[in-house]
């Protein structure tokens, strides 16, 4: 056989194969996708000098256009791979701003060989039991179609074989870890939306329609809390490596992994990090049709079930493979208008109602897009986003719900809704059994402990709202939603420095939360920090000034500014579109300027719902009039215990 000459790097443990695109550790190889090795190769060329990004980017992907994603993604794969457990070396090196920088010491050699590698392929079994075609992605077998015959079977033969290596270097890998994986049994997982490779653009959701339906699985295993979609839908396009954002969810495991797409063929890897050491502890690769998604889905969610929970057959009926749909397009439009309605804005919620209408009326059979269809309905008719009236909102979310419901009664989101609407029906009962009946379908649904938080508040059950709410901020830790309604509870809880943490939180998640800030704004006027709170009122006048109107008169009162407090009063009746005396805000204002006898009398005069009880007990603005015996007899007489 002819000699050949082969070109090497090493470092650390680690030995390069240039020349035949190969990183061994000792005698086992270590599997790489092309463009990670592509990746490592062009750092251990230049070690110990800086690669910036642009530079590196260009190198690797010289004819096409990607994001600086998709490089973060190569380097943290790269240093999950080269992670040296004994030593913690970490071979790869960021240069804040700028780029990357490969630390090791390299040594570079040449040698000849015969041809007999470390890893042997037995031919004749190749050739007997593998199609080589079958195992070539599709991108590779149209290039090669255009060779010749000769060199087309020389490419395949060629490429047959490191598949194999590759898929010998991942056995390895398995039987190393299998102990480690069997032992690990997490509490609570973070599914990542898949990072989809090849593809840009917003509409490209293939990767957190992964993580979509492998949460919606997983979420069925006993015993595991898996956070939901609007929790990790943020990390779409992240340029943290999985085991930071991880960390920052305050979970055990996090499952990440990557979709690439080419024309009908999907390819996902799939992995379970453990976030204790920053270890893989589950791995899998699929290759299917892009028609066949479901299928995909299917597999990942029952292996790493059985990963996660081998001792408990129990579960394994749960995860039964049930698809929400059989068309493709639909499910597109669902996952389109899943990223809109998880950004609740009043600028994504039109897109989410588009795209969601648009995905029913492809499969008017799709069970869970009729049920997000009617959430987004439900929340078009709040004041925030003022999309619809309360009556349109209210009655398309009762249409849509309906559908849903008729479809799959074990929908929690479309139990959640329902309960929504009958609480805007005034029908209290109904709305307690649906929100129980959401709950007990989905104990992990953040959104139903918020919605039933709220609920029990106005039924003046404080300490179990309060319960509930913290279980959705644990549930959901990085939703502005959910820290900024957890700090609203706390403060009619009087815990008003919770508020402000809380209030804060869910403003580095997302400066525009009109309601956080005003939250913030409230608790420090009960703390008595009045420059800090017309500062917060101010940053969002323009987008509700009436209630901020009110909110500043109230400061004004308690700091004994009696002539600003009646010019805001004076601010907020212009911005008042109803024209009706707002007594509850009056009587309010005037508790705060010590003038209870306005004060009670604006009270006598108010709709004594079941709405307006709950903040007049519980309400810190009311506690100036607490001590009076005309306020404890108002509370006695509309059954305020």
């Amino acid at each position: 056989m002819n000699q050949r000459a082969l070109h090497y790097y090493e470092f650390g443990p680690f030995r390069l194969n240039a020349t035949e695109r190969l990183l061994q550790r000792g005698a086992e190889l270590v599997p790489l996708t092309p463009k990670v090795f592509d990746t490592l190769l062009v750092l251990v060329e230049n070690s110990g000098h800086v690669l910036d990004k642009n530079e590196l980017m260009r190198q690797l992907w010289p004819d096409s256009f990607v994001e600086e994603s998709s490089l973060t993604q190569n380097i943290s794969l790269l240093r999950r791979a080269l992670s040296d457990v004994e030593s913690a070396v970490n071979y790869i090196e960021t240069i804040p701003k700028r780029g990357y920088r490969f630390v090791a010491d390299v040594r570079e050699r040449d040698e000849l060989t015969n041809g007999n590698g470390a890893v042997k392929v037995n031919q004749e079994y190749l050739n007997e039991q593998l199609d080589p075609i079958s195992l070539v992605p599709p991108a590779a077998r149209k290039i090669a179609q255009s060779q010749n015959r000769s060199r087309l079977k020389l490419y395949l033969t060629i490429f047959a074989g490191c598949l194999v290596a590759a898929a010998l270097g991942a056995f390895a890998y398995w039987l190393r870890h299998k102990n480690t994986a069997e032992s690990f049994v997490p509490h609570s997982v973070a599914v990542l939306p898949f990072k989809t490779i090849g593809t840009n653009g917003e509409s490209d959701l293939l990767g957190l329609g992964m993580a979509d339906a492998l949460i919606i699985k997983l979420s069925r295993l006993d015993q595991l809390t898996v956070l939901p979609t609007s929790s990790v839908f943020r990390f779409t396009n992240r340029d943290k490596d999985a085991v930071a954002i991880g960390r920052e969810l305050g979970v055990e495991g996090v499952l990440d992994g990557t979709v690439q797409r080419d024309g009908d063929w999907v390819r996902v890897t799939a992995q379970l990090i453990r976030l204790k050491d920053g270890k893989t502890v589950w791995s899998g690769k699929f290759d299917e049709r892009y028609g066949s998604i479901f299928t995909l889905q299917d597999s990942i969610s029952e292996q790493l079930s059985t990963s996660l929970r081998p001792q408990v057959a129990q579960s394994e009926a749960k995860i039964k493979s049930t698809h929400p749909t059989d068309n493709t397009e639909a499910y597109h439009g669902y996952l389109t208008g899943l990223y809109f309605w998880n950004r609740r804005t009043r600028e994504n919620l039109p897109k989410a109602i588009q795209h969601l209408e648009q995905s029913v009326a492809l499969d008017p059979n799709f069970a869970e897009a009729w049920a997000i269809l009617a959430d987004c309905y439900y929340l078009s008719s709040r004041e925030e986003y003022g999309i619809s009236t309360p009556e349109e909102g209210s009655n398309r979310a009762r249409v849509a719900v309906t559908k849903a419901l008729e479809l799959d009664d074990t929908l929690a989101e479309a139990h959640t809704v329902n309960a929504g609407i009958k609480l805007a029906d005034r029908q209290l009962d109904e709305a307690e059994n649906e929100f129980r009946r959401a709950l007990e379908l989905n104990p992990n649904y953040a959104i139903a402990h918020v919605r039933y938080a709220y609920h029990l508040y106005f039924r003046l059950n404080l300490n179990d709202a309060l319960f509930h709410m913290r279980r959705a901020q644990q549930l959901d830790p990085v939703s502005a939603i959910t820290n900024g309604a957890l700090a609203g509870m706390l403060y009619s809880a009087r815990d008003f420095d919770g508020c402000i943490a809380y209030s804060k939180r869910a403003l580095e998640l997302e400066p525009g939360s009109v309601g956080a800030r005003l939250n913030l704004g409230e608790a420090y006027v009960q703390k008595r920090m009045f420059n800090e709170a017309h500062a917060a009122f101010d940053k969002v006048r323009d987008q509700n000034p009436r209630y901020v109107h009110w909110e500043k008169a109230y400061a004004y009162g308690l700091a004994g500014r009696r002539e600003d407090a009646l010019r805001s009063i004076a601010e907020a009746v212009k911005h008042d579109r109803q024209g009706r005396r707002n007594h509850f805000n009056y009587a309010q204002v005037y508790a705060a300027m010590g003038e209870r006898d306005k004060a009670l009398a604006e009270m006598e005069q108010m709709n004594a719902g079941q709405f307006m009880m709950a903040p007049v007990k519980y309400d810190p603005c009311f506690d100036p009039l607490r001590d009076d015996e005309r306020f404890k007899e108002f509370l006695k007489r509309h059954g305020i215990q």
